[in-house]
């Protein structure tokens, strides 16, 4: 970070002693000195913004030392001067405006509605700004001044003034050619922008669909996955479905879906919507801007979450706001029932688990055995963290690797790994780096499952036996029959973490040690070895319900049992017990 205040410094003495000569060579540095730093100490700019050293002052800076050193030279004469001063500050002016329009064109967050699926004209977001732009605008910001400064020291070196006007225009064009682009996408932004009008056009398009049912997502694009998970099941039921969401990047983030994906940004413009036409509103998640929408008395209101674990965010006091709290199965309403939640035993419905259809029983097929380590994230505290990455993962990744080409390694982290502790992100590199490791130096075939793509069936499917922590994902793995093991990274005896977590009832327990997995993976992988076969089919019954009628059965039954009812009752509030259908 030091390097640029001292490049700084060179360049204007070069330009007060009057040396070209120097003050390119200093000038060149100073260029060089910018992506170094943005590489080696990324968070320095803020620094550098803190001691008045922003990339426009850098700018600045140069650009005035450049005219300095003019002056100072005695060879440039005042029509040079002139040039150079007159020519920086309009260059200065255009690189301001392509700054401007390109944070006008990325803040699409700012946007008061957005949809997608609802006809032609629809106020879609806006296409993402390619590549290449944003290359181009990270020039325009830190090095536009490059080429009049350099070609000119070099022009008084030769005695060339035309090339100081040469990067002038260069400069110029560059920069003009990126607010030439940047003119389409700021009118569309414009057309966006106006509340009044483009509400309007939203309000009529759905009136005109008439949607009867709303799956309702408050979170961020990082959080899609909890309203993808959703997205299939809605699109199976009879009555029409919609996706409201509260943030514009979420409207693309969200997996290829037929149905209207609408979102409305400010909390006035939801309250305000005409919703007349839903019967049942379905949320996904517990969080402030619920309140938005349970504030509509004539809608129905369920709580589905984003998964079914022993996790307490499962039995969130919060749910009591509800109409109705679905579950996945008998064990979903033990978990509120033993809670001090205060949902109504006669609010919880059970629904089973619709997205886990394509989980396949049985071995996964593959010719050797494949085991699947998914650990949760770290958690919003410490309290309630289930993750084994920071104490264990590495520990468990290297044993399974260490069995070489008789055994196979998935490994799927949270999508929410290391936002909360960079200890977790940096277990989780190192366990990549593992993985990749082993996968150079043996026969490969270990996978690391991240991103847009990380789909768990699908992880399920490939696998024959699941490693995991106290989580959702448990449940989801039960329609598969396969072996599973929890993680019990505080070393908890084994019948109370039994106890205390039901869905671990039917699962090998791994102590913080790691002492048990090779014993288990033994066990798991051998056909007609496995003692837990049994307990494992009454667990999937308990978790996630009847197999007949099958979960998309119940499912539709109960959206159609709340949409046929009537509305809730008028002293239903926020805070207060949940009203039964």
């Amino acid at each position: 970070m030091l390097s640029l205040p001292v490049t700084l410094g060179l360049l204007i003495v070069a330009a007060v002693a009057g040396s070209p000569g120097w003050f390119l060579g200093a000038a060149l540095a100073c260029y060089a000195a910018e992506p170094t730093v943005s590489k080696l100490l990324p968070d320095a700019d803020r620094a550098l913004r803190w001691g008045e050293l922003s990339a426009a002052a850098r700018a600045l800076i140069r650009q005035g030392a450049f005219v300095v050193l003019l002056v100072q030279d005695g060879d440039a004469g005042d029509a040079t001067i002139w040039t150079a001063a007159a020519g920086l500050f309009a260059l200065d002016w255009l690189r301001a405006g392509a700054l401007v329009g390109a944070s006008v064109l990325r803040r699409v967050n700012t946007l008061p509605y957005a949809t997608r699926n609802l006809g032609k004209g629809e106020p879609a977001l806006p296409a993402a700004e390619p590549a290449w732009h944003v290359r181009l605008v990270t020039l325009i910001e830190g090095y536009i001044d490059a080429l009049p400064l350099l070609l000119g020291a070099v022009g008084l070196l030769a005695d060339a003034p035309a090339l100081l006007v040469a990067g002038l225009v260069a400069a110029a064009a560059v920069t003009l050619g990126s607010l030439g682009w940047q003119t389409a996408g700021l009118r569309e932004m414009r057309r966006l922008l106006n509340a009044r009008r483009v509400g309007k056009d939203v309000q009529r398009r759905v009136g005109e669909y008439g949607p009867e049912v709303v799956l309702y997502f408050t979170g961020m694009a990082v959080n899609a996955y909890q309203g993808n998970m959703w997205l299939e099941t809605m699109e199976r039921l009879n009555r029409k479905a919609m996706v409201l969401v509260r943030s514009p990047e979420v409207v693309d983030a969200l997996a290829p879906t037929r149905l209207p994906v609408v979102c409305i940004s400010r909390a006035e413009d939801v309250m305000n919507f005409d919703w007349s036409t839903v019967r049942v509103a379905l949320y996904t998640g517990n969080t402030g801007k619920n309140l938005h929408l349970l504030r509509e008395p004539d809608i129905k209101h369920v709580f589905i979450g984003h998964g079914d674990s022993d996790k307490d965010s499962s039995s969130n006091p919060v749910s009591k706001v509800f109409d109705e709290v679905w579950v996945a199965g008998p064990a979903g309403r033990d978990r509120y029932r033993n809670s001090e939640a205060g949902v109504r035993d006669e609010a919880i419905v059970e629904v089973g688990r619709p997205q886990l259809a394509g989980v396949e029983p049985g071995p996964s097929g593959s010719e050797v055995p494949t085991v699947l380590y998914a650990p949760t994230w770290e958690g919003w505290d410490s309290e309630h963290s289930y993750c084994s990455l920071l104490t264990m993962g590495e520990k468990i990744v290297g044993a399974l690797l260490d069995k070489g080409p008789r055994l196979r390694v998935i490994y799927r982290p949270h999508p929410y790994t290391g936002t909360r502790m960079a200890a977790a992100a940096a277990a989780h590199h190192r366990i990549i780096q593992m993985i990749e490791q082993a996968n150079r130096t043996g026969p490969g075939g270990h996978r690391v499952v991240t991103g847009a793509e990380a789909s768990l069936h699908d992880c399920f499917n490939q696998s024959d036996m699941l490693i995991t922590d106290i989580s959702s994902v448990i449940s989801d793995y039960m329609p598969s029959l396969k072996p599973y093991v929890v993680t019990n990274p505080h070393a908890a005896n084994d019948v109370a973490f039994r106890a205390d977590f039901p869905s671990a009832s039917a699962a090998y327990l791994l102590g913080p040690a790691c002492a048990e997995l090779a014993d288990i993976v033994a066990v798991a992988v051998t056909p007609g070895a496995d003692p837990l076969a049994d307990d494992r089919r009454r667990l999937r019954d308990y978790l996630l319900g009847p197999e007949h009628p099958d979960a998309m059965t119940r499912f539709a039954a109960a959206v159609d049992t709340l949409a046929e009812s009537g509305p809730r009752s008028a002293m239903h509030g926020l805070g207060g017990s949940a009203v039964t259908a």
